[in-house]
């Protein structure tokens, strides 16, 4: 092996492990699903289940997906009509909201918010995600 084919080699490998383990998409989704009941009752909680739904959102783990896929997935969300986010951010009315954790007794503090936007044909086209975390 030449050494520059082996310095390609080792450079796809250093890339490999410098971006951590790779979490399957259905094992993301799944975090996300627990997350979204979740007790939140300090700002690391919140933090906690952010971080959770920015690598849903930073994979595309929902891209495409169809409406009933996104609900066996991780739940039916809130329809956006019940959340000013979604206005504001540009979805439709019959897009979906969740909020990804419940407050405990005691904490008044925000928990992450994902809004999911499908097309006419059902399909995730986008996500918005509120975060809690640097």
């Amino acid at each position: 092996m030449s050494t520059s084919l082996r310095f390609v080699v080792a450079c796809v490998a250093l890339s490999a492990c410098a971006s951590g383990p790779q979490i399957a998409p259905e094992q993301r989704l799944a975090d996300l699903a627990a997350a979204t009941h979740t007790p939140v009752g300090s700002p690391d909680d919140a933090a906690a289940n952010s971080l959770v739904v920015q690598g849903v959102v930073d994979h595309d783990t929902l891209m495409r997906m169809a409406r009933h896929e996104v609900e066996e997935a991780i739940g039916r969300g809130e329809t956006c009509s019940r959340h000013p986010r979604c206005g504001t951010n540009g979805f439709n009315d019959d897009d979906w909201f969740y909020s990804v954790g419940t407050q405990r007794e005691g904490y008044a503090g925000a928990v992450p918010i994902l809004i999911v936007g499908f097309d006419r044909e059902g399909r995730v086209t986008r996500v918005w995600n509120l975060r809690m975390h640097d």
